[in-house]
């Protein structure tokens, strides 16, 4: 018997909670996992790796199963001036390219004229499918808010994927003080066992070396996370700026009735 469109609809919805699910299960083991190998390096008092671990342990809990596109990112991200999501390379050529057109073009006097461009101008911009779609609205006269919401399709799916994994590397720059306080406070409380009438220096070093090498360590490791979260930020400015560029393009682009010619 055929399943109804609902049903299949319901058994979807129900696949993609599982698969979050199973996500979450993964990014919790996971991070249990390495937090009792940081236990090891923190025992044998290699604190730096402890903590490294710590940090890592964290990335495994907040990303689960997409920690892996979340490092390829990243470093894509950090090392790259593209986007990551092939819409929002479409979005950034095009206004490249309407940017250089659209210029304010002005009189022998110096004063701008009236408008960028004449009606019925041709336009010629790169051969991608935002271009196309764009061709396409302005040929059938659909209007500004159809032509906003073409381009707003091209630019949401990629600020989503930068606000996610920003989110990701900000919590754990967020949370790698506290660890680092944790360790601070470990080593105050046996550095105040051990007070006693016989205590020497000699006695105290060991627990205050633990008390301020987490609180170092857990401020550089979230300065560096804090560091790679912030690329993705200018990364979204840059994405929402390109944006609003495009969208008074097109807002210009219909009130001209503008031609679209591809480039080959």
């Amino acid at each position: 018997m055929a399943k109804s469109p609902k049903a299949t609809a319901i058994e979807g919805a129900l696949g993609e909670e599982s698969a979050s699910a199973g996500a979450g299960a993964f990014g919790l083991l996971g991070a249990a996992a390495v937090f009792a190998i940081a236990i090891v390096f923190f025992v044998a008092e290699s604190y730096f790796l402890a903590m490294l671990l710590v940090s890592f342990g964290m990335l495994v809990y907040v990303a689960g199963g997409e920690l892996g596109k979340l490092v390829r990112s990243s470093l894509t991200v950090f090392f790259s001036g593209r986007h990551l999501i092939k819409n929002a390379v479409y979005v950034q050529d095009t206004v490249t390219a309407l940017r250089k057109f659209l210029y304010m073009k002005r009189d022998e006097q110096g004063w701008i004229k009236v408008g960028p461009i004449e009606p019925g101008t041709k336009v010629k911009l790169p051969d991608n499918p935002l271009v196309r779609e764009i061709q396409a609205v302005l040929k059938r006269k659909k209007g500004k808010e159809y032509a906003e919401y073409v381009a707003h399709q091209y630019y949401v799916d990629c600020r989503e994927l930068y606000d996610h994994l920003h989110a990701h590397l900000d919590f754990v720059a967020n949370v790698m003080p506290l660890f680092g306080l944790i360790g601070t406070v470990i080593g105050l409380i046996g550095m105040f066992d051990r007070l006693g009438s016989n205590t020497s220096v000699e006695n105290l070093a060991p627990q205050l070396a633990i008390s301020l090498q987490c609180t170092l360590f857990g401020a550089i490791l979230a300065s560096a996370y804090l560091a790679a979260a912030s690329r993705f930020d200018q990364r979204i400015k840059a994405l929402e700026y390109d944006y609003d560029i495009l969208v008074h393009s097109l807002d210009v682009l219909v009130e001209n009735a503008a031609d679209i010619e591809v480039q080959a």
